[in-house]
């Protein structure tokens, strides 16, 4: 069954009214969440750093609005109470270069320890390793070494996400925006490759179009990914080219049990997220 969620005003794709959004990460968490369910959707996304930005009585507080507990917490007997975040997107903060060196490498990993325990601590289930400023491999680097800390740092994440009860799903992002795992189908060859449990597929369908991407990729790794984004080819809401739709239908087809999140920016938060809502809804409907 997919579920379909949103990022909630103030992440990396809100830029929409900045001046509006609240200065506590805490006010920006519940109004967002409370906004985005009210518009229909099932679950919400945000940023690692919102989360990491939350004191211990702002964690507490927002557990008891949402009915929020560890990760491996049932849900409220409370239908009003089971919209949760599930996932957070923009894990790596923009001073902790993955390529680096022994300090900073430690550094980086005890940040992705930190983090993944936080998320887990408030019920959400994924972190997606987007990150593609932290994530790019510097020119004049040894490209080989340079895969390899990064694939030592997707067996660290491994690691904590086993302890935590959490998965990390790897992004594919198009070259403007990093020169590593530009594809679904090179993210697909890592996650394989390093056969970790706890690491999985995420496919978005704007970085997809910008690649040219044929939707077929997502079938070929169906038993591999786990969580999806989408935007239109303009990164703007789904649903108004063609890519998005055969998207979703390709996802129907072949039964995805999992979040189609949208993630974009937008104008007027609360009409073109409703307009989302709607398409995926009408969408998802068709194809049952």
């Amino acid at each position: 069954m997919i579920r379909i969620s949103c990022c909630i005003p103030g992440g990396s794709f809100m830029p929409q009214g900045e001046g509006a959004i609240p200065l506590s990460p805490l006010k920006t968490l519940m109004q967002g969440m409370h906004m985005v369910q009210t518009l229909g959707y099932d679950c919400a996304e945000a940023t690692v750093g919102m989360i990491m930005a939350l004191s211990e009585d702002d964690v507490l507080t927002l557990k008891q609005e949402f009915d929020m507990g560890n990760v491996t917490s049932s849900f409220s007997a409370d239908p009003a109470k089971r919209f949760r975040l599930e996932a957070c997107n923009s894990f790596i903060p923009n001073h902790l270069p993955m390529i680096t060196d022994e300090a900073g490498t430690k550094a980086l990993y005890t940040y992705a320890e930190q983090a993944i325990a936080r998320m887990a601590e408030l019920g959400i289930r994924y972190v997606v390793f987007g990150s593609g400023k932290m994530r790019t491999i510097p020119q004049g680097v040894d490209r080989a070494e340079a895969e390899k800390q990064l694939d030592r740092f997707l067996v660290h994440c491994n690691a904590c996400c086993e302890t935590y009860g959490m998965t990390l799903v790897v992004e594919p992002l198009n070259k403007k925006e990093t020169n590593w795992c530009n594809t679904v189908a090179e993210g697909a060859a890592v996650v394989r490759r390093l056969q970790l449990p706890h690491v999985r597929l995420l496919a978005d369908g704007y970085h997809m179009a910008q690649e040219g991407e044929a939707v077929s990729v997502l079938r070929d790794n169906s038993d591999i990914l786990l969580h999806c984004h989408i935007a239109s080819t303009d990164r703007h809401i789904p649903g108004t080219t063609s890519y998005e739709g055969d998207f979703i239908d390709t996802l129907c087809a072949m039964q995805y049990d999992g979040i189609v999140t949208v993630e974009c920016g937008f104008k007027d938060f609360e009409k073109e997220a409703a307009a989302a809502a709607e398409y995926l809804r009408k969408r998802i409907a068709a194809n049952a």
